[in-house]
């Protein structure tokens, strides 16, 4: 997912860059505490019928899942945010805050799709300047990357 925040007064844009969420972190939960309360119900039903081995492969089933949600949803609250001004191209990455920080001149800055020698694997999109380079939009599809190429190229390139 990709938003443009653009303000008439300020000559920056700014790009954020996200994964695709399809429920936020109280639907995950509302959804996983469903399928541990049937599963849990089942597998009592089946214990006090004396097939005790089926309550502790409920419970590992369930933590597995439970930790498959947890790690999905924690990597879809990954943030990337491209901040052009007058001089300089931004890159923050990170979650709910900045983790790390890259700054390059806008005139030198050079965006490049770089595409794979495999067909089937995806291509990189790279903002480099002066031999440091940084990979933005890892999680996007390969349409959203190449739209993302070409609007950066444009929005670098013209004066704002």
């Amino acid at each position: 997912m990709i938003q443009e925040l653009k303000t008439p007064k300020e000559r920056r844009h700014t790009f954020v860059i996200a994964p695709n969420q399809s429920m936020s972190w109280s639907e995950l939960l509302l959804v996983y505490s469903g399928i541990a309360g049937i599963t849990l119900a089942i597998a009592i039903y089946f214990w006090v019928r004396g097939l005790t081995l089926v309550l502790p492969f409920s419970g590992l089933e369930l933590l597995a899942l439970g930790a498959a949600l947890y790690v999905t949803a924690w990597r879809g609250g990954a943030r990337e945010v491209i901040t052009i001004t007058d001089d300089t191209v931004c890159v923050e990455l990170g979650r709910k805050q900045s983790l790390h920080r890259y700054d390059f001149q806008r005139y030198w800055t050079r965006i490049a799709l770089q595409r794979s020698w495999v067909a089937w694997y995806p291509s990189k999109l790279l903002i480099y300047s002066h031999g440091r380079e940084i990979e933005v939009g890892k999680f996007l599809n390969e349409q959203e990357r190449m739209g993302l190429a070409e609007v950066l190229k444009s929005a670098i390139s013209r004066d704002v």
